[in-house]
């Protein structure tokens, strides 16, 4: 990747967005190994499917609640308050662990779960809003370089996390992944507080809104965001993919935790497990993606990347009905991390560089924050309905759950064929915008699709390239 030629500035920015990106990551890779073994040994696996229902819930109402201050507070304002929240919500996690002679077992499971909901729904804002913050900062041009580049820290950073968890819980108890999560927040506030320096230095960020911030402002706002969702063929593809995702990854983990419950005894050997497992998934997914990242990008276009997880998802639900048992649900979690944290990555954060920068942030965090954990709520009422039906001493859940899973990632397939005409719709429509920056990056994002149709008419690509 020739990224010299994007200047110092830029080249700076790509730094520090790395660091924030890893430390998030590792953060996670670290911390919710702690978090989720804690929760499975303490509340028992037979709750998780109420778990994971919480949570989506709890994402879909705190970015529901965020599309009203999307694009009106900046992304900087919104990672710092989130990345505060999220330590707190952490010592009080810590606290109650270590308080549970306080609590009636009944009181101190449902305080675990309260707090747990937002350990994993708080992140899916400083996230998004980190990812907002990134479009723009970089067109299509230098993100085709960039992204996959930036891609590498999260990975980077969950395969550090990974190795943390795995070894922590063998000298250390399974609180200190927590408090290590902890600490990463608060290297990245740091870390952030730099960078928005140095974005104002530059005059990348867009400048803020100068009118007066009231209700009516923060409705009106709301509405814009559905407004132009609405009227927007691709975004509206991208939310089956969004919702599709989640849910199967719902169907997943449920799969995977049944299983590693019944497996392992205790919370250190679970964690110990789930380290390992995500520092060796990482690791190869790092290796592609630093090396083919970018190269997969340019050939394949930004729309086809949509089309790998689907397909892959599809071949590991029929493995795991063929041959049940652990191996097979890891290799179903293998293929997820590996595709999904490079090809399918790198579609989605350049993708939204086609939505015009006035209704970019709106839009993201419509797609990822409501209507993306929309698909785990469907898929976590779908698992306790399934449940309630089937007869105690019949097939397991996790061998029943597999067959739903095909059908959705089949859903999710046809959208990401139907992306192929509605992202070059959205990138010419947004061409026409009155804003010269705006006209830029759709430009740069149709000469990506245009070079990648190119490449495959020259190697006798198929006929949905063109």
């Amino acid at each position: 990747m020739k990224l010299k030629e994007y200047g110092r500035p830029l080249l700076t920015l790509t730094v520090l967005f790395w660091i924030i990106l890893f430390l998030i990551n590792f953060g996670h890779g670290a911390g919710w190994s702690g978090v989720y073994s804690i929760l499975i040994k303490k509340i028992g696996s037979d709750s998780l499917s109420y778990f994971f229902l919480f949570s989506a819930l709890g994402s879909f109402v705190l970015n529901l609640l965020l599309m009203f201050f999307a694009d009106v507070f900046s992304s900087e304002k919104l990672v710092q308050i989130s990345f505060a929240g999220f330590i707190l919500i952490l010592v009080a996690d810590l606290s109650v662990l270590e308080s549970q002679g306080l609590f009636s077992e009944t009181l101190f499971k449902s305080v675990l779960i309260f707090l747990a909901v937002f350990i994993i729904s708080v992140p899916s804002v400083f996230i998004i809003q980190t990812w907002n913050l990134i479009n723009k900062t970089f067109t299509p041009k230098s993100a085709a370089d960039i992204y996959p580049l930036l891609s590498t820290a999260p990975l980077i950073g969950s395969i550090s996390g990974g190795f943390a968890a795995n070894r922590l819980p063998k000298y250390f108890v399974t609180q200190s992944l927590v408090i290590t999560w902890g600490v990463c927040i608060l290297i990245a506030i740091i870390t952030t507080a730099v960078l928005t320096r140095l974005l104002k230095k530059h005059r990348i960020a867009m400048p803020p809104r100068t009118e007066k911030i009231n209700p009516e402002v923060l409705l009106n706002n709301f509405k814009e965001g559905f407004y132009h969702y609405k009227k927007s063929a691709f975004a509206l593809n991208l939310s089956i993919i969004f919702m599709s995702f989640w849910l199967v990854c719902t169907i997943i983990d449920f799969c995977y935790a049944q299983t590693l419950d019944k497996t392992y005894t205790s919370s250190e050997e679970m964690a110990s497990f789930y380290g390992g497992y995500t520092t060796v998934a990482n690791i190869t997914a790092l290796l592609l993606q630093t090396f083919l990242g970018s190269k997969l990008l340019k050939i394949t276009g930004v729309r086809s990347g949509f089309l790998f997880l689907p397909c892959s998802q599809i071949l590991c639900f029929i493995m795991m009905i063929l041959s049940p048992g652990l191996y097979p649900i890891v290799g179903t979690m293998f293929a997820q991390t590996l595709i999904g944290m490079s090809i399918q990555s790198n579609s989605v954060q350049v993708s939204f560089n086609v939505f015009s920068r006035a209704v970019r942030g709106k839009i993201r965090t419509l797609l990822e924050g409501v209507l993306n954990p929309l698909g785990g709520i469907i898929g976590s009422v779908m698992i306790i309905v399934i449940g309630l039906l089937k007869q105690k001493d019949s097939v397991p859940l996790e061998r029943i759950l597999p067959y739903t899973g095909i059908l959705f990632s089949a859903v999710w397939l046809l959208a990401a064929i139907k992306i192929h005409r509605s992202y070059i719709q959205e990138a010419e429509k947004t061409a026409q915008c009155i804003d010269p920056q705006d006209q830029k990056e759709a430009q740069e994002a149709l000469a990506i699709e245009r070079e990648a149709a190119d490449f495959w008419k020259k190697h006798k690509g198929r006929q949905w390239f063109k």
